[in-house]
């Protein structure tokens, strides 16, 4: 799977908020109904970034729970999500979403940007902490793959979630967006407070102005541990294996991008690493990936790691991958 390439401009927008004062005291900005709530501090900076709003100019409510409608609000302004289409209607996508309300937009949007919503959903019912926790998740990857270690996390509470759910809270406890108590319980369908999709939105933006600036490229360069094989299969045809080791857990893999020939027989097998599926959860164990492709035998192959993508005015510099290794014999 190729990583998609980051936009930091936007991101840079989304990631404001962290630039707020976190020291707020007496401030006219801050909310009045916070005091003694955990996360009063990250709630004021979201305040201030127009990123939350409260039920008053000076009220949270941070007991309170959230509406769908809220919720989803609260996602478009943290993550900037925008969509091109401005005369698409909510009611189009939604059976329950009139047209014209202040969370319109907001359903648009999301749907645009390929948030789960549900079509029969209710905007002022509340929504859980599993459903804005797989929200937020899929928010976060509009801004681009990243790379996840992925540990499996023992949820207690959990087992009976859907699948894509339960991998989005693998990724949030990966990345330490989330974090679970000693029992290992994390109240799945419970709905979620004000306060605690404050406390979500924010250290979820926290890990993207973290991130975000070592992802200007598709991967970071790097040096890999690479081994070529070959086997001899026609008269004029190797069949050549290259082995990319020290990959951090099987979900990733390796590619070849391109071959060049060059002076003194030598083929330059030009090869990338792709980042695993965010969808797929992968056991931490150093791992190995191979690839296979074929050249002329009179050539010998070396490897290349190429992050980037490569462009050449010279067309017949490049060679992609060979399927068919008939394709190299001469008719």
């Amino acid at each position: 799977m190729n990583k998609q390439k980051i936009n930091v401009t936007k991101t840079a927008i989304l990631c404001s908020v962290l630039v707020a004062s976190l020291s707020f005291g007496s401030s006219a900005l801050a909310f009045s109904d916070l005091s003694g709530d955990p996360a009063e501090v990250k709630i004021n900076a979201l305040k201030s970034s127009n990123v939350i709003s409260g039920i008053s100019d000076d009220l949270f409510a941070p007991k309170s729970k959230v509406t769908y409608a809220q919720g989803l609000q609260f996602l478009v302004n943290a993550f900037d999500l925008t969509m091109d289409n401005t005369s698409a209607k909510a009611s189009e996508y939604f059976d329950n979403v009139v047209d014209g309300t202040w969370y319109t937009k907001a359903f648009l949007i999301a749907h645009h940007n390929g948030l789960s919503v549900d079509k029969t959903v209710n905007p002022n019912e509340p929504i859980t902490r599993a459903q804005f926790a797989h929200l937020v998740t899929q928010s976060l990857f509009t801004k681009g793959n990243f790379p996840v270690t992925k540990m499996y996390f023992t949820i207690t509470d959990a087992e009976k979630l859907p699948q894509d759910v339960s991998n989005s809270l693998q990724t949030l406890l990966n990345t330490r967006i989330l974090t679970l108590p000693e029992n290992g319980k994390f109240r799945p369908n419970d709905d979620i407070t004000r306060s605690e999709a404050a406390i979500l939105i924010y250290d979820a933006l926290e890990f993207a102005k973290k991130i975000i600036p070592q992802l200007e490229m598709d991967i970071p360069q790097a040096s890999y541990e690479t081994s070529i094989s070959t086997e001899k299969i026609a008269e004029d045809v190797n069949k050549v294996s290259l082995t990319v080791a020290g990959l951090p857990n099987p979900g990733y893999s390796a590619s070849i991008k391109r071959i060049e020939f060059g002076p003194g027989l030598t083929a330059t097998v030009y090869f990338t690493v792709n980042s695993p599926d965010p969808d797929q959860i992968n056991i931490q164990v150093i791992s190995k990936s191979t690839v296979v492709t074929y050249l002329p035998s009179n050539y010998k192959a070396v490897a290349k790691y190429e992050a980037s993508s490569v462009e050449s005015d010279d067309p017949f510099s490049l060679m992609l991958p060979v399927e068919n290794p008939g394709d190299l014999i001469a008719k």
